[in-house]
């Protein structure tokens, strides 16, 4: 009960504007290395769900006219900078031995926007349970490691928030928008600071 209460009370606080994101986050990982899942049966039924309607969510907030305009302008970008990933992700896969679904899942998930690649891709593959979770935990990792460096990395290159943008490449959007969110000139704030 006292598991349950927790949970749902650490929902609500990381899903209101009261804490930041890499705050939320931390508390997330607290939570998961020191107390049971309280609803891991209903979790587990609902998240290939969850996923999926979250990437069709992502798709209704945005703006087609832009989508056009900087889908045009980056093409060839977009494309050497996915398929570069891709082919490193593979590469590096069968260097360290990682069997080929779990492979293809984390490096599409490193080329493509992180998760929702995976959501996306893991059905078509036909990946099983076991793919999907490790190449979800995988690249959200990898996402958590950036959430934390990237505003660092942009402060010590002085990179303007354009050029930060620009690196959007590496894992997925969120350590990227949460970096950009402070200009390079302004006083140098750590990412888990209040904006």
């Amino acid at each position: 009960m006292i598991s349950k209460s927790i949970f749902l009370a650490g929902v609500i606080v990381t899903a209101s504007s009261f804490v930041s994101p890499p705050f939320a986050l931390a508390l997330g990982i607290l939570f998961g290395l020191t107390v049971a899942h309280p609803f891991r049966r209903e979790s587990k039924m609902t998240s290939t769900w969850l996923l999926q309607a979250s990437v069709v969510g992502l798709g209704f907030r945005m703006d087609l006219e832009q989508v056009i305009r900087a889908g045009r302008s980056g093409f060839i970008y977009t494309l050497l900078g996915i398929s570069f990933a891709l082919l490193l992700g593979t590469g590096l896969g069968r260097l360290l031995r990682v069997p080929g679904k779990s492979s293809l899942l984390i490096s599409t998930g490193t080329a493509i926007c992180g998760g929702s690649a995976i959501a996306a891709l893991g059905p078509i593959i036909e990946a099983g349970e076991e793919q999907m979770a490790v190449s979800l935990a995988t690249v959200f990792v990898l996402n958590s490691v950036a959430l934390f460096i990237f505003p660092g990395i942009g402060a010590a290159l002085r990179m303007t928030q354009s050029q930060l943008v620009c690196g959007r490449r590496w894992r997925s959007m969120t350590p990227v928008r949460w970096s950009a969110r402070r200009p390079s000139s302004a006083p140098r704030r750590w990412p888990w600071a209040p904006l």
